[in-house]
């Protein structure tokens, strides 16, 4: 378990080579083309800033990325404060996602693995999405953990709303908290109820 502190582990970022941060089709694919499913204006609005949802690349450039969540902050999360829609977002990402190949299969092993383990498993499941971010957990207590995350240019409010609809498949009903902000960073407090959710997670097929 690493420990290191948020500070030190930003400042070692800082120090390494800088590069420019690519983001995979299947971020995209999972919140528009299986979670939000844009038409209209909102799928144009995707193809001005730079994402074709019927002509897609393998990668696109961060800022792409950052620009198609602000449009659908707009077009899906209207009249929403910013942390609030980012956080639904975070939430619609993980339900696109499982309705793809990989998700299908993730959902169906969540309630299995438990929440612990699925917990544990977020850094490599993060490192898949972002190459660039550097995630690591320490325990708190029982279903207590702290959660820091280096990001060159976060978004704890997105990634809070992942992490909650990520537990939430393991049959638990947590609650994920940004409890730090830096510009290279943030620090999640993610805490769970020992009772079953009585609410059905959405089939994803």
């Amino acid at each position: 378990m690493d420990r290191r502190g948020l500070n030190e582990r930003v400042a070692e970022v800082r120090r390494s080579p800088s590069r420019a941060v690519q983001v995979p089709r299947r971020n995209f694919e999972g919140l528009f083309d299986h979670a939000l499913k844009p038409s209209g204006a909102f799928a144009q609005s995707l193809r001005d800033i730079g994402y074709d949802p019927d002509a897609t690349q393998a990668h696109y450039p961060l800022k792409v990325w950052r620009a198609a969540l602000g449009v659908a902050r707009r077009f899906a999360c209207a009249g929403q404060p910013p942390e609030q829609a980012n956080r639904a977002l975070g939430q619609h990402y993980v339900e696109g996602f499982a309705r793809t190949l990989a998700g299908r299969i993730f959902a169906t092993a969540a309630p299995l693995l438990g929440t612990e383990r699925c917990l544990t498993r977020l850094p490599t499941y993060l490192k898949a999405g972002r190459e660039d971010m550097e995630m690591s957990l320490e325990p708190l207590g029982a279903r207590d953990w702290a959660v820091r995350v280096v990001d060159g240019d976060p978004l704890p409010d997105f990634d809070a709303g992942v992490v909650a609809a990520v537990l939430r498949r393991t049959r638990v009903c947590p609650r994920v908290e940004v409890v730090e902000r830096q510009p290279m960073g943030y620090r999640l407090r993610v805490r769970w109820g020992a009772d079953v959710d009585p609410a059905p997670v959405e089939d994803p097929g």
